[in-house]
């Protein structure tokens, strides 16, 4: 739980730091034959191919925040020193995160840097840097047959980190535009308690279409959809890492709402 005085840029650079960890150590363990597994949540990828973006991933935002300017960083200008065989991944991802970690925490929170999100500022990074980090290493984890788990407090942070930045991510992702409607709500609702409530209240979320976009905010309330399950299922199921009809999630009301938001959320 992050406590009300807790700093949210250096949370997110903690637990970034553990989920790379997370990751790196799965590499450690892998098989000869498991680099190259197919990864079904990433089409088109093996397990060794989702390792390399991730450990490009922490680069190129190592890069962008350590700029003395505001402009896009091209990753293709990087030195990313790709390991010469599977065994030197795990240190190469450990070392990335770590650059990665020191260029955000010398930077602080306020330090005004590109993203392609809504906020250009050196924190953006640290958060997205979290997820994109957690969720393929979730992607390596179903691809050898495993069910991923998480933090609660990274999963809930996850989602409304992905609806946060989603609108900007039509820049790239024009389906997105898609998301619009009138009025019409789709509920998220967390199974297990929400991990910054005290209480042990659920996590809830209300999406609402509207003519030129889609709003969001934390709330209980009846939407014309829900989906419903722990937190972590959530997660992937905005990521689309799980599909309407798993049986880790419940879907109720409007499926048609549902299968519209998953088709056009996507980044």
């Amino acid at each position: 739980m992050m406590s009300e005085t807790a700093n949210p840029h250096l949370v997110h650079t903690d637990r970034f730091t553990a989920e790379a960890e997370r990751v790196a150590t799965l590499l450690d363990g892998l098989g000869t034959d498991d680099w190259t597994r197919p990864v079904p949540t990433c089409p088109g990828w093996t397990v060794r191919k989702v390792a390399r973006h991730i450990g490009t991933a922490h680069r190129w935002a190592a890069a962008i925040v350590r700029s003395p300017g505001s402009e896009a960083v091209n990753p293709r200008s990087l030195d990313l020193g790709f390991p010469e065989s599977n065994a030197g991944y795990s240190d190469w991802i450990r070392a990335g995160a770590a650059e990665l970690a020191h260029a955000v925490r010398e930077a602080g929170p306020d330090k005004p840097v590109w993203s392609w999100g809504p906020d250009q500022h050196a924190r953006f990074w640290a958060r997205r840097m979290l997820h994109e980090t957690t969720m393929h290493g979730a992607d390596m984890i179903m691809a050898l047959g495993r069910t991923p788990e998480f933090d609660p407090a990274v999963a809930a942070d996850g989602i409304d980190e992905f609806l946060t930045v989603l609108p900007s991510a039509a820049a790239f992702s024009p389906k997105i535009r898609a998301l619009t409607g009138d009025g019409e709500t789709l509920h998220l609702h967390a199974t297990d308690a929400d991990p910054a409530s005290a209480a042990g209240e659920r996590a809830e979320w209300l999406i609402t279409l509207e003519p030129n976009g889609f709003r969001w905010r934390r709330a209980h309330a009846k939407g014309a959809a829900a989906v419903r399950g722990p937190v972590g299922e959530l997660y992937l199921f905005l990521w689309r890492r799980r599909s309407p009809g798993a049986q880790e999630i419940e879907v109720l009301g409007d499926h048609v709402l549902v299968d519209h938001w998953v088709t056009n959320a996507t980044f």
